[in-house]
């Protein structure tokens, strides 16, 4: 940019004619020092030229299909199938469970695969895969407290 300024402006390039070894100087220190930087940045690149991480995919490809049944009494018309995947949280399938009770449920119990008092998933932020649940198929079982309703008072 300042050479094509110099060049268009005559009257300065005359002004600095005289004092060639000033003017060179402070013409050539800025340039050497752009040339630097630019030999810097572009071993920069070249030494991490290529070696980004591949991104993270957000989008879990394993698949589970999970059985979500009502854990005591056995009734098929509360028993749904849920796609998902191993890195669904608990709390994703209690709110499905939920939604499938039309929200007249809560302090929903689940367990993944066997439905025992011990084995309650206390943290609903837990993954399935942090449940045992790697791909493939399982089965989530619930329990709930009624929750006193229009119908119930």
């Amino acid at each position: 940019g300042t050479q094509r300024a110099l060049s268009l402006s005559p009257r300065r390039h005359r002004e600095r004619d005289p004092a060639l070894p000033q003017g060179g100087a402070s013409i050539s220190s800025p340039m050497g020092k752009k040339a630097k930087a630019a030999k810097e940045t572009t071993q920069e690149r070249s030494q991490w030229e290529g070696k980004h991480p591949e991104p993270k995919s957000r989008v879990d490809e394993r698949k589970v299909v999970a059985t979500v049944k009502l854990a005591a009494p056995v009734c098929s018309l509360l028993e749904f199938k849920l796609e998902c995947s191993p890195s669904t949280k608990i709390s994703y399938v209690v709110d499905r469970i939920i939604d499938r009770h039309g929200g007249s449920i809560s302090d929903l119990s689940v367990c993944v695969n066997r439905f025992h008092p011990e084995e309650v998933i206390t943290g609903r932020d837990k993954t399935l895969e942090q449940c045992g649940v790697f791909g493939g198929e399982c089965i989530i079982y619930y329990d709930f407290v009624p929750r006193a309703g229009a119908l119930l008072q």
